[in-house]
């Protein structure tokens, strides 16, 4: 995705819940709900400005932050190789965020909104989109699987993202249906542990064979 239509659909989503919070404020309760438990219900309240103040701000910091991200990588580590990628994570991190901030006007709003599993669905819809891009991800410092193995080798870094990819799209796909057709919690979090943890052993193990752990070859004798 270029970098003009990756803006466009960024601040535009955020537009969007700027606009409902405008439309809605009136009618907002002060304190507003701000957080759930596992069973969708309130267990936590924030002052309205606040909270309204934290539901705009963090998709304009996940924006903010994929801007600086190219900026800031040193040499040799450069995000233009896969700026594309790049665009679209950015547009799905904000997209997902205003997402979130909408979920919860409505929950305010007392629409009936089931909030655990609208975040549950939304996770998932994030990690499928993150998934499939991953392994267009080259080896930076800010994006990515970064364990000191990956970041050691081109090889298992690329390896590594690919697995990772499909790990991500596969969580993504049963976090999504734990959403649709009920939580349930062992299965939410192995999912997320699995994901997480098999991409890093496998770049461990991927190093090992491919490089191994002897002494450099220019180390002293």
């Amino acid at each position: 995705m270029k970098k003009l239509p990756a803006d466009l659909i960024s601040l535009a989503s955020v537009l969007g819940l700027v606009l409902l919070i405008v439309l809605w404020y009136a009618e907002l309760p002060d304190p507003m709900p701000s957080h759930w438990n596992v069973k969708g219900e309130v267990d936590g309240t924030m002052d309205k400005n606040t909270n309204i103040a934290m539901l705009v701000g963090l998709p304009l910091f996940c924006w903010g932050l994929m801007k600086v991200i190219p900026l800031i990588s040193p040499k040799g580590f450069r995000t233009d190789e896969f700026s594309e990628t790049v665009n679209v994570m950015q547009v799905a991190l904000v997209v997902f965020m205003s997402a979130i901030g909408v979920a919860v006007m409505l929950e305010a709003r007392n629409f009936g909104l089931d909030m655990t599993n609208y975040v549950i669905i939304a996770v998932g819809g994030l990690l499928i989109v993150l998934g499939n891009y991953l392994g267009k991800v080259r080896k930076n410092f800010f994006i990515g699987i970064r364990t000191p193995w990956t970041l050691a080798s081109d090889e298992v870094w690329s390896k590594t993202h690919r697995l990772g990819g499909w790990m991500f799209v596969l969580a993504g796909i049963i976090l999504a249906l734990s959403g649709v057709f009920g939580i349930n919690e062992a299965v939410m979090a192995s999912t997320i542990v699995i994901a997480a943890v098999i991409p890093i052993v496998y770049s461990f193990i991927l190093y090992r064979r491919i490089e191994g752990f002897g002494p450099d070859e220019d180390s002293s004798s």
